[in-house]
């Protein structure tokens, strides 16, 4: 048995370490928002009832609501939070609210929509798990087989930690700024998409451009490891180029520079979490003292502007003071806005990001394994085949593709740029053609399993699905090699540990993630306690290595922190961006350099320098699973779906999906008599007090409480936009909040609840071994 996986049951295992996200917050904090009597009074004059009484009872839970929301805008962790994501949101909505009275303040729409802001906030840090510093610490936690209980908690002796790391895009500006006076120092490449071919350079979609030929002496002489420097003597130096003189050589870098042919800069790898250290280590390499100086000075700027923000930690005002200093010494190094991809998810939009590790975290016996493993085998076999029809259809639409390409070739390859350009819709901008009748096919196939009907609750018995399910989900090899990994986020429901020591647990499917490991990004990897331990891990998953995406983010992309790591020395990585670097072209496969090719009907990419072949749709496999991934789910959205329960694991929340313009109470300015229409709307439906709220035009859902007054604001604001900017076809998709907050068993030392989820990776076991 592979020291990593504990046996889970037909022929899966699980990663011994998993990651416990939870939320920063106690839920607690949530409920003196809340007015639960208001509400059944609501409901009352909805069957009939006293306005009068009623509204004389909202008058007084507007007061109880403006206190309380007076006390979250000042409460000293909150706001320490808020300084951290958004600092302009502490002037324009905290510190608004605490100007205002609240024994007075009048409930204008203005006032509204700052309470709506502090609610907001306060909602995603009490009852969201996401992992963003303090306010949404992690924690490694591990599997032990041999435990006696099914969960214990576990301290591991520290207080834990808060890692302050520079954003790669913030630190690639200042290499731009800085990078002029130290080019001969630095190591220019040639772009990814490109390839030189004696003296003509490919350019996809393009004829060859004819170069001169010391241009091209120069771009034969590019390496990894070769500074312009160095490319310079060796050009001088080769019998066979056309010149010696090294001031031809290095107009001839200028040249290639400015008509955008190499990438020329002081940068570092994309997932580099010390990428100022990185980048020190090049300038101090700088033997002239007028350049290396001025760099040097530069860049001690801004890291200690960053640790300025790193000691303002547990101050609000402080944090908001180093932030928008950091901010001000950044902008006068780069020229640049210190924020970017405002409003965007995942895109590392401010210069600085914390990490937080916290020391309590939990441990899982046999026996919480025995209660999830005959569900969770189904839903994994069901990921399985998802990834291989989906590799199937990905294929298909790649080989048309091809096709296109290759006709009137008589029989040439085709660069795997010009392929690359033409799948961009595809692989990268509207990957749902190729998505949708694969999740149309899912849905079927669990729906006839499951048969949800009318009902409000939906039970099933693993045992007696097992083999329809296999009929349904056939066994047979994952899409793609790493497509062997699935990542199920998963929740226990039971109101504490004596609960689930009883065996009054239930467990809730949050996603699944098919052909993806959710454990691997850089700054996660960097907070556990032995990272080679997880690199282990992963290689004896996918022996003799895979096609990785070369991570992106100096310029675009993704945050540096979901930069992927745990690759082994056999995994190659697919160049095609400008800002990734530090690639070695002998190995791993850049875009120009490499060609499409049909051998016996399977499209392979071929690498020109060495012949070197991959599978296509193996080398676009990360592309591929980022598509596949946001779409598993079990059931087709419907106006009402139950909730389903496979032994005890819930694989589907009970939900509600409505037409935004349905949502008709949204837009009512009578605030009482809103809430009350609220409250109908939601009896009518059987919702619960607590849901999570996805409208059209938001990327992730939000939680509300029915019975609060400013949740139901946040809610009905949603619901207005959604309604603006989607029109007719504006959608309010409701999820009940399972576990809800009485069945919130993670407590922290003052034994207040906290929302969590475990991240946990499975794996098929080798063959031959016991499931």
């Amino acid at each position: 048995m592979p020291a990593h996986l504990v046996p889970l049951g037909g022929g899966w295992g699980l990663w011994r370490w998993f990651c416990v996200r939870a939320a920063g917050f106690p839920v607690d904090l949530l409920e003196p928002l809340a007015d639960p009597d208001l509400a059944a009074l609501a409901d009352a004059v909805n069957a009939g009832g006293d306005d009068d009484a009623y509204r004389a009872r909202f008058r007084r839970a507007e007061r109880n609501l403006a206190r309380a929301l007076h006390g979250v805008a000042a409460d000293p962790g909150v706001r320490e939070a808020v300084a951290w994501q958004n600092p302009g949101a502490l002037d324009t909505g905290f510190d608004t609210l605490l100007r205002r009275d609240p024994e007075t303040v009048p409930r204008t729409g203005r006032h509204r929509k700052t309470e709506a802001l502090v609610t907001s906030y306060l909602h995603r840090y009490c009852a969201k798990n996401d992992t963003i510093g303090f306010f949404g610490p992690l924690r490694w936690a591990r599997i032990d087989p041999e435990q006696t209980v099914p969960v214990r908690a576990v301290h591991d002796g520290t207080t834990g930690d808060r890692t302050l790391y520079l954003e790669g895009w913030a630190l690639a500006a200042l290499g731009r700024a800085l990078a002029p006076p130290l080019r001969p120092w630095l190591v220019p490449r040639l772009l990814p998409l490109l390839d030189v071919d004696g003296d003509t350079l490919r350019v996809p979609l393009a004829d060859p451009v004819p170069l001169d030929p010391v241009q091209a002496a120069v771009l034969r002489a590019l390496r990894p490891d070769r500074t312009a420097r160095q490319v310079v003597a060796a050009v001088c130096a080769d019998p066979t180029a056309p010149t010696s003189d090294p001031a031809r050589v290095r107009s001839a870098l200028d040249r290639l520079h400015g008509d955008g042919r190499i990438e020329w800069t002081l940068e570092t790898a994309p997932d580099d979490l010390r990428a100022a250290a990185t980048m020190r280590t090049v300038v101090t390499a700088v033997d002239d003292p007028a350049v290396r100086a001025p760099a040097l000075a530069a860049l001690d700027r801004l890291t200690s502007a960053a640790a300025t923000v790193a000691a303002a930690r547990g101050d609000a005002t402080a944090v908001r003071d180093a932030l928008a200093g950091l901010g001000a010494t950044f902008t006068e190094l780069t020229g640049e806005a210190p924020v970017r991809e405002a409003g965007q998810l995942y895109a590392g939009r401010t210069l600085v990001f914390e990490e937080c590790r916290r020391p309590d975290s939990i441990r899982l016996g046999r026996a919480a394994l025995d209660t999830l493993a005959a569900p969770l085998t189904l839903l994994l076999e069901s990921a399985r085949w998802y990834t291989a029809a989906g590799a199937a259809l990905y294929r298909r639409a790649l080989r048309a593709l091809f096709d296109q390409l290759a006709a009137g070739r008589a029989g040439a390859p085709v660069p795997l740029a010009e392929l690359w350009l033409a799948a961009r819709g595809l692989l990268i901008d509207d990957p749902g053609p190729v998505v949708r009748p694969l999740t149309r096919a899912l849905h079927h196939r669990w729906e006839r399993l499951l048969a949800p009907g009318d009902e409000r609750r939906v039970w099933r018995a693993a045992a007696d699905l097992r083999t329809a399910a296999a009929a349904a989900f056939p066994a047979g090899p994952s899409g793609w090699p790493a497509a062997a990994q699935h990542s199920p986020d998963l929740m226990i429901a039971a109101p504490d540990l004596a609960a689930i020591a009883a065996g009054d647990v239930d467990w809730v499917l949050g996603e699944l993630h098919p052909g993806y490991h959710t454990m691997r990004y850089a700054s996660w990897v960097d907070c556990h306690p032995d990272p080679a331990e997880l690199a282990r891990a992963m290689a004896a998953d996918l022996p003799g290595g895979v096609v990785r995406i070369g991570a992106t983010g100096g310029q675009g992309g993704s945050a540096t922190r979901f930069s992927p790591r745990l690759l082994a020395p056999e995994d190659q990585r697919l160049v095609f961006a400008p800002d990734t670097c530090g690639h070695d072209p002998g190995h791993d496969l850049v875009v120009g350099g490499c060609d499409v090719v049909d051998r016996d009907g399977r499209l392979l990419v071929r690498r020109r320098a060495d012949g070197a072949c991959h599978d296509l749709l193996e080398v676009f496999a990360d592309l591929v699973a980022a598509n596949l991934m946001p779409h598993f789910r079990l059931l087709s959205p419907a106006p009402h779906r139950p909730r389903v329960t496979i032994d005890r694991l819930v694989v589907s929340r009970e939900s509600w999906t409505f037409p935004a313009a349905a949502v008709d109470f949204a837009g009512d300015l009578d605030e009482p008599r809103r809430f009350r229409r609220l409250r109908a709307w939601a009896g009518r439906h059987g919702l619960p007090r607590h849901v999570f709220v996805r409208c059209t035009g938001e990327r992730k859902p939000v939680h509300v409480d029915l019975a609060s007054l400013a949740s139901v604001e946040v809610l009905c604001r949603a619901a207005r936009r959604a309604q603006r900017t989607g029109g007719a076809c504006a959608e309010v998709a409701v999820t009940e909040m399972l576990p809800d907050p009485g069945q919130l068993w993670f407590t922290d030392a003052d034994g207040r609840r906290h929302s969590c989820e475990l991240r946990v990776v499975a794996a098929p076991l080798p063959a031959g071994r016991p499931a």
